[in-house]
């Protein structure tokens, strides 16, 4: 080499070098880089947001948790029985806290109650859901509910009644603990009396209401007393507004005839003798009955007939008598009556605001979906119902007639007038002039 170009070179080559190995220094290469990264210090939730969103998290979790343990089973919804008792199996029972012996006045809002309750009479709450709103207000298990909104709950209520009542808001309960509540009160599970059954379902049976002998007597009389007032009718058609009332379907078609009628009774001796033995005796009787569910011996003698089903008949429409609390009446069978024959059909718990309004809003609808019960009774037997409850009578494919004594009485403290119920079925002779009192008085005698 040149030793003039060697030595003019040997300063930049220094130069170049030690920029170059000082870039170098400056510079970290991609897995350095990584290496850094993966072995920085963990963050261990120092920061204020990480403390807040553990402890929701952990709220969360707890929530569920205890939804879980205490899981609720409620009257038309939640989780199933079946599943409650496996998981109790597995985790154990969830033990429930003993009432204490005070009286409670709980007021809820909106929003579910977090409670089980067994609707008995009265109701009873049977489990309540830790954190729920009855929890909240310090609502314990095995607590009876005296009051919904100010209705006594240890009467009889139809259930479309108690559904609507449920669903208010707000809603007022008042409880106290079962321990501070009498047996008597508790309404034990036992049959409903008859009175207590019309109130709660608006219908009920009453078994053995005539004997034998007199339902045979009062059949014979209304067989001929029918013959007697037809004629009387065709030879004076004006004593037929007096004699027989107007039916739902009378004719199975336009040019049919009649197969369906009603009759006005007499209170002739044999009509006497089985309204004194219908009203006698004491509790669970159709006289005691008539008596609990009318307010007392004040009520008015308001029908008196009996109607009659023909082979061929049609079946009547479904209807209520009364809009309003006013009248109770008594079917009484005088033969026994058969499927074929078209017993009356009621649809119980129908005898409510709630119901006529749902049935008046869809009535094929509500009719279809309502749950529905026959009456078929042995010679009598009464079926006794409080007029607002949907009934029909049923088409007769037999060979025989369905022949029904009925006796309808008004409550003492209602206006039927005001209601626009105006009296009808009982002959003029005898409107407005006997009371439930007397008829049963007599009866004792």
């Amino acid at each position: 080499d040149h030793p003039s170009s060697s030595l003019g070179a040997s300063r930049p080559c220094r130069d170049f070098v030690h920029t170059m190995l000082a870039r170098a220094r400056q510079t970290r290469l991609p897995w350095r880089s990584c290496r850094c990264l993966c072995t920085s210090a963990p963050r261990r939730g120092t920061d204020t947001d990480d403390l807040v969103m553990g402890a929701r998290a952990a709220q969360r979790t707890n929530k569920m948790v205890d939804r879980l343990s205490n899981m609720y089973v409620g009257k038309n919804h939640g989780f199933d029985r079946k599943y409650a008792k496996s998981y109790e199996r597995v985790f154990g029972a969830v033990e429930k806290e003993v009432a204490a012996d005070v009286e409670q006045d709980v007021l809820f809002g909106r929003g579910p109650l977090g409670m089980e309750i067994e609707w008995s009479m009265p109701p009873v709450v049977t489990a309540v859901v830790e954190g729920g709103a009855a929890h909240k207000a310090g609502v314990r298990a095995d607590s009876v509910i005296t009051h919904i909104n100010g209705v006594d709950a240890s009467l009889p209520m139809p259930d479309l009644e108690l559904d609507e009542l449920m669903q208010w808001r707000p809603l007022r309960l008042q409880l106290i603990a079962r321990t501070a509540y009498s047996k008597e009160i508790q309404g034990e599970k036992s049959e409903l009396k008859p009175a207590d059954a019309v109130r709660r379902h608006g219908v009920a049976k009453v078994a053995g209401a005539l004997r034998p002998a007199t339902c045979a007597a009062l059949l014979e009389f209304v067989l001929a007393e029918r013959a007697r007032c037809a004629a009387e009718v065709e030879a004076e058609p004006a004593l037929g507004v007096d004699r027989f009332s107007e039916v739902q379907t009378p004719r199975a078609g336009q040019d049919q005839p009649i197969t369906r009628w009603d009759m006005r009774l007499p209170l002739a001796p044999v009509v006497h003798d089985a309204i004194r033995e219908l009203l006698a005796g004491g509790d669970g009787t159709l006289g005691s009955t008539f008596d609990l569910l009318t307010g007392g011996s004040g009520a008015e003698l308001w029908e008196l007939g009996v109607v009659v089903s023909e082979p061929g008949a049609a079946g009547q429409p479904v209807h209520f008598d009364a809009p309003a609390r006013c009248l109770f009446s008594a079917f009484v069978a005088l033969q026994d009556v058969a499927p074929e024959m078209g017993p009356t059909m009621f649809l119980p718990g129908t005898h409510t605001q709630v119901a006529h309004r749902r049935f008046e809003a869809h009535r094929a609808a509500f009719v279809q979906e309502a749950p529905a019960t026959v009456a078929r009774l042995s010679a009598g037997d009464a079926v006794v119902y409080d007029s607002r409850v949907l009934h029909c009578g049923g088409e007769n494919i037999s060979t025989s007639q369905r022949i029904l004594m009925y006796i309808t009485f008004r409550c003492g403290d209602v206006d039927a007038q005001a209601l626009g119920i105006h009296q009808h079925s009982i002959r003029g002779d005898l409107a407005g002039r006997h009371r439930l009192g007397e008829l049963r008085s007599s009866s004792d005698a």
